[in-house]
Protein backbone atom coordinates (compact mmCIF):
# COMPACT_ATOMS: atom_id res chain seq x y z
CA UNK A 1 0.00 0.00 0.00
CA UNK A 2 2.90 2.63 0.83
CA UNK A 3 3.87 2.27 -2.52
CA UNK A 4 0.30 2.63 -3.93
CA UNK A 5 0.43 5.87 -2.35
CA UNK A 6 3.98 6.90 -3.54
CA UNK A 7 2.66 6.68 -6.84
CA UNK A 8 -0.29 8.49 -6.33
CA UNK A 9 1.36 11.52 -4.26
CA UNK A 10 3.52 11.93 -7.76
CA UNK A 11 0.47 11.75 -10.28
CA UNK A 12 -1.17 13.80 -8.45
CA UNK A 13 1.76 16.66 -8.08
CA UNK A 14 1.38 16.32 -12.28
CA UNK A 15 -2.01 16.05 -12.85
CA UNK A 16 -4.77 17.70 -10.10
CA UNK A 17 -7.00 15.49 -8.35
CA UNK A 18 -9.41 17.68 -9.97
CA UNK A 19 -8.95 16.81 -13.63
CA UNK A 20 -9.27 13.01 -12.88
CA UNK A 21 -13.05 13.59 -10.82
CA UNK A 22 -14.14 15.55 -14.08
CA UNK A 23 -12.83 12.97 -16.16
CA UNK A 24 -14.95 9.99 -14.31
CA UNK A 25 -17.78 11.84 -14.72
CA UNK A 26 -17.30 12.39 -18.35
CA UNK A 27 -16.91 9.21 -19.38
CA UNK A 28 -19.80 7.59 -17.35
CA UNK A 29 -21.90 10.61 -18.90
CA UNK A 30 -20.72 10.10 -22.33
CA UNK A 31 -21.38 6.56 -22.21
CA UNK A 32 -24.80 7.04 -20.81
CA UNK A 33 -26.13 9.60 -23.10
CA UNK A 34 -24.72 7.78 -26.11
CA UNK A 35 -25.99 4.47 -25.37
CA UNK A 36 -29.60 5.81 -24.11
CA UNK A 37 -30.13 8.25 -27.37
CA UNK A 38 -29.09 4.90 -29.82
CA UNK A 39 -31.68 3.10 -27.41
CA UNK A 40 -35.02 3.19 -28.94
CA UNK A 41 -37.89 2.79 -26.60
CA UNK A 42 -35.46 3.04 -23.15
CA UNK A 43 -37.65 3.95 -20.75
CA UNK A 44 -36.20 5.12 -17.45
CA UNK A 45 -39.01 4.60 -14.97
CA UNK A 46 -38.81 0.98 -16.21
CA UNK A 47 -35.29 0.10 -17.06
CA UNK A 48 -32.23 0.06 -14.77
CA UNK A 49 -29.48 1.65 -15.88
CA UNK A 50 -27.31 -1.32 -16.62
CA UNK A 51 -29.60 -2.33 -18.96
CA UNK A 52 -28.45 -0.48 -21.88
CA UNK A 53 -25.64 -2.26 -22.20
CA UNK A 54 -27.86 -4.27 -24.44
CA UNK A 55 -28.63 -1.55 -26.72
CA UNK A 56 -26.93 -0.94 -30.26
CA UNK A 57 -24.63 0.83 -28.84
CA UNK A 58 -23.91 -0.76 -25.43
CA UNK A 59 -20.45 -1.32 -25.91
CA UNK A 60 -19.74 2.45 -25.30
CA UNK A 61 -21.81 2.51 -22.13
CA UNK A 62 -19.38 -0.46 -20.94
CA UNK A 63 -16.88 1.33 -21.85
CA UNK A 64 -17.83 4.26 -20.20
CA UNK A 65 -17.73 2.36 -17.40
CA UNK A 66 -14.45 0.88 -16.79
CA UNK A 67 -12.97 4.32 -17.70
CA UNK A 68 -14.87 6.14 -15.65
CA UNK A 69 -13.69 3.18 -12.52
CA UNK A 70 -10.02 3.78 -13.75
CA UNK A 71 -9.98 7.08 -14.02
CA UNK A 72 -12.02 7.88 -10.47
CA UNK A 73 -8.97 6.17 -8.35
CA UNK A 74 -6.51 8.93 -8.18
CA UNK A 75 -9.45 10.88 -7.42
CA UNK A 76 -9.95 8.74 -4.47
CA UNK A 77 -6.84 9.03 -3.05
CA UNK A 78 -6.91 12.83 -3.15
CA UNK A 79 -10.21 13.13 -1.73
CA UNK A 80 -9.09 10.73 1.01
CA UNK A 81 -6.28 12.74 1.80
CA UNK A 82 -8.27 15.83 2.74
CA UNK A 83 -9.80 14.30 5.85
CA UNK A 84 -6.04 13.63 7.61
CA UNK A 85 -7.25 15.76 10.59
CA UNK A 86 -6.89 15.25 14.58
CA UNK A 87 -10.88 14.88 14.53
CA UNK A 88 -10.82 12.00 12.55
CA UNK A 89 -9.28 8.71 13.37
CA UNK A 90 -6.89 6.96 10.75
CA UNK A 91 -8.69 3.76 10.88
CA UNK A 92 -11.48 5.29 9.75
CA UNK A 93 -10.06 7.05 7.05
CA UNK A 94 -8.42 4.06 6.26
CA UNK A 95 -11.96 2.04 5.47
CA UNK A 96 -13.54 4.90 3.47
CA UNK A 97 -10.72 4.61 1.19
CA UNK A 98 -11.18 1.19 0.79
CA UNK A 99 -14.65 1.56 0.23
CA UNK A 100 -14.46 3.90 -2.25
CA UNK A 101 -11.73 2.15 -4.11
CA UNK A 102 -13.88 -0.99 -4.20
CA UNK A 103 -16.40 0.99 -5.73
CA UNK A 104 -14.37 2.26 -8.26
CA UNK A 105 -12.80 -1.15 -9.03
CA UNK A 106 -16.47 -2.41 -8.93
CA UNK A 107 -17.75 -0.40 -11.21
CA UNK A 108 -15.46 -0.65 -13.94
CA UNK A 109 -15.72 -4.51 -13.64
CA UNK A 110 -19.76 -3.83 -14.44
CA UNK A 111 -18.42 -3.13 -18.18
CA UNK A 112 -16.59 -6.33 -18.37
CA UNK A 113 -19.90 -7.95 -16.92
CA UNK A 114 -22.66 -6.45 -18.64
CA UNK A 115 -26.53 -7.21 -18.60
CA UNK A 116 -26.77 -10.09 -21.20
CA UNK A 117 -30.22 -12.23 -20.87
CA UNK A 118 -28.58 -14.91 -22.14
CA UNK A 119 -25.99 -15.65 -19.79
CA UNK A 120 -26.97 -16.76 -15.93
CA UNK A 121 -23.85 -16.47 -15.01
CA UNK A 122 -22.78 -13.08 -16.17
CA UNK A 123 -26.00 -11.91 -15.24
CA UNK A 124 -24.85 -12.65 -11.61
CA UNK A 125 -21.65 -11.25 -11.15
CA UNK A 126 -23.19 -9.04 -12.77
CA UNK A 127 -25.43 -8.30 -9.71
CA UNK A 128 -22.55 -8.91 -7.22
CA UNK A 129 -20.54 -6.17 -8.79
CA UNK A 130 -23.29 -3.72 -9.25
CA UNK A 131 -24.66 -4.44 -5.56
CA UNK A 132 -20.77 -3.87 -4.10
CA UNK A 133 -20.59 -0.46 -6.48
CA UNK A 134 -24.17 0.91 -4.92
CA UNK A 135 -23.17 -0.19 -1.02
CA UNK A 136 -19.86 0.89 -1.09
CA UNK A 137 -20.90 4.93 -3.09
CA UNK A 138 -23.95 4.60 0.04
CA UNK A 139 -21.45 4.20 3.20
CA UNK A 140 -18.56 6.09 1.70
CA UNK A 141 -20.69 9.05 0.95
CA UNK A 142 -22.23 9.03 4.54
CA UNK A 143 -18.97 9.05 6.35
CA UNK A 144 -17.39 11.74 4.27
CA UNK A 145 -20.80 14.12 5.40
CA UNK A 146 -19.67 12.96 8.91
CA UNK A 147 -15.82 14.40 8.24
CA UNK A 148 -17.03 17.03 5.99
CA UNK A 149 -18.45 18.18 9.61
CA UNK A 150 -16.01 17.36 11.21
CA UNK A 151 -13.26 19.54 9.46
CA UNK A 152 -14.27 23.76 9.99
CA UNK A 153 -12.52 24.18 6.25
CA UNK A 154 -14.85 22.36 4.65
CA UNK A 155 -18.01 24.12 3.79
CA UNK A 156 -21.59 22.70 5.44
CA UNK A 157 -22.97 21.75 1.92
CA UNK A 158 -20.15 19.39 1.33
CA UNK A 159 -22.33 17.40 3.94
CA UNK A 160 -25.17 17.91 2.37
CA UNK A 161 -24.38 16.65 -0.59
CA UNK A 162 -22.47 13.72 0.98
CA UNK A 163 -25.60 13.12 3.09
CA UNK A 164 -28.18 12.98 0.18
CA UNK A 165 -26.13 10.93 -1.95
CA UNK A 166 -26.60 8.31 0.91
CA UNK A 167 -29.82 8.88 1.57
CA UNK A 168 -31.30 8.26 -2.13
CA UNK A 169 -29.05 4.89 -2.55
CA UNK A 170 -30.88 4.06 0.38
CA UNK A 171 -33.73 4.31 -0.50
CA UNK A 172 -33.24 3.00 -4.13
CA UNK A 173 -32.33 -0.44 -1.39
CA UNK A 174 -35.72 -0.06 -0.25
CA UNK A 175 -37.69 0.07 -2.98
CA UNK A 176 -35.36 -0.99 -5.88
CA UNK A 177 -37.32 1.57 -8.42
CA UNK A 178 -35.62 2.08 -11.63
CA UNK A 179 -35.86 5.76 -11.69
CA UNK A 180 -34.46 6.02 -8.08
CA UNK A 181 -31.28 3.95 -9.26
CA UNK A 182 -31.29 6.42 -12.09
CA UNK A 183 -31.39 9.47 -9.64
CA UNK A 184 -28.37 8.10 -7.70
CA UNK A 185 -26.43 7.24 -10.00
CA UNK A 186 -26.61 10.65 -11.20
CA UNK A 187 -26.11 12.12 -7.56
CA UNK A 188 -23.37 10.13 -7.46
CA UNK A 189 -21.97 11.95 -10.54
CA UNK A 190 -23.18 15.52 -8.94
CA UNK A 191 -21.07 14.65 -5.79
CA UNK A 192 -18.11 13.71 -8.04
CA UNK A 193 -18.05 16.74 -9.95
CA UNK A 194 -18.84 19.06 -7.19
CA UNK A 195 -16.11 18.01 -5.05
CA UNK A 196 -13.58 17.76 -8.31
CA UNK A 197 -14.30 21.29 -9.29
CA UNK A 198 -14.01 22.25 -5.57
CA UNK A 199 -10.74 21.29 -5.19
CA UNK A 200 -9.61 22.88 -8.43
CA UNK A 201 -11.00 26.29 -7.51
CA UNK A 202 -10.06 26.09 -3.58
CA UNK A 203 -6.39 24.45 -4.58
CA UNK A 204 -6.91 22.00 -2.41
Amino acid sequence: MPIIFGIMKKLLNVIPAGIFGLLSVFFALTGILISFVSFPGYNLFFYDVSYLATGPLGIIFDLGLIFSGIVAIPFHFYMNSLIIHESIEPRWRKFTLSLSLMSSITLSLIGFFPVLTDSIIILIIHGILALLTFIGITIYCFLYGIFFIKIAKFPFLNAILSFLVSAIFIFYFTNRWSLVEWIGVGSIMMWIAYNAIFSLVNKR
